[in-house]
Order: structure tokens, then C-alpha cells, then sequence
């Protein structure tokens, strides 16, 4: 008796592409023409101790090169302590054509940062990373505390 075949793995898709990931505090989308308009672009929180909230923030991303349905999740990742502090829900998303774009402004919650430092945005098409942005936390009013997002040394 022949052996049976293992059924065909299902084709991997190559993720889309990610051209921007800006954290702002407010994403407008104009409703005649559509344009995005993104209001207080940063990279850096400044809290007057730790462990502090940080708050409320928008994330726009911007992705294309994308073939058919991908889940995108985004997450907030702690650098020095290397665990996941946050995880948005996930976004279905569609590309209709590969040269196609999306735009996806994901309000992110207030979060508990533990410490001053490195801190990361990550983006993720089908559990895949597809990228990252790095932003800051820094200590104001008091003792500051390193800010390197890795070491802890203070340069910058």
C-alpha cells in the first residue's frame, strides 16, 4: 500500500509592508477628500514618576504591498524588562489591489509604564512582525532616571 501524501501546507503570503508608524495624539480623517491630517506627532513621554500612566494616544499606520486578508495586531513591548505591556485587538484588513494602501489609526489606551527608558510599537500581519517604532519615557520634576532603551545609559 502506497504511504498517503501529507496534505499541501497552506501558501505563505508575504506580509504587507509598512511605510509609517507615527504616534500622535489625535488622527483626523477629512470626510470629503479623505486626507489624514495627524495632530501632536512624538516619540517621547515625560512623566513625573514611575511607575506612572501615560496617556491616551493614536497610532497611524500606513501599510501596502499587501496580498488579499491579513489580522493586524499591534503591541506595546518594554525593552529593559523584554515583556509585552499591551496588545490591541486584532484589525482585519484587505487589500484589494498590491499596490494599494491602508491607513489604520488604532487608539491606544492609557498604559502603566514601570520605569523611564526604551519602549516599543510594534506592528504584526498574521502574527508575523512587519515593524517597529521606538519611543521614550523620561522622568520630569524629580530624579531622572537613565534613558537609553537598552542599556539605561543616559545618552541621547
Amino acid at each position: 500500500m502506497a504511504k498517503k501524501k501529507p496534505a499541501p501546507t497552506k501558501s505563505t503570503k508575504p506580509p504587507p509592508k509598512c511605510k509609517a508608524i507615527l504616534l500622535c495624539d489625535q488622527a483626523i480623517v477629512e470626510a470629503v477628500t479623505g486626507k489624514v491630517s495627524l495632530v501632536g506627532i512624538f516619540d517621547r513621554f515625560a512623566l513625573r514618576k514611575f511607575p506612572g500612566h501615560i496617556r491616551q494616544f493614536t497610532a497611524f499606520l500606513q501599510l501596502t504591498d499587501g496580498i488579499g486578508k491579513y489580522a493586524i495586531t499591534i503591541e506595546v513591548h518594554d525593552l529593559r524588562q523584554d515583556v509585552v505591556l499591551a496588545r490591541a485587538p486584532i484589525v482585519l484588513l484587505e487589500f484589494k489591489d498590491r499596490a494599494g494602501k491602508a491607513n489604520l489609526m488604532i487608539p491606544v489606551p492609557p498604559l502603566l509604564l514601570k520605569h523611564a527608558g526604551g519602549y516599543d510599537f510594534v506592528v504584526l500581519a498574521d502574527g508575523q512582525e512587519i515593524d517597529r517604532q521606538q519611543f521614550l519615557a523620561r522622568s520630569v520634576g524629580g530624579d531622572s532616571e537613565p534613558t537609553d532603551p537598552v542599556n539605561g545609559s543616559n545618552k541621547h
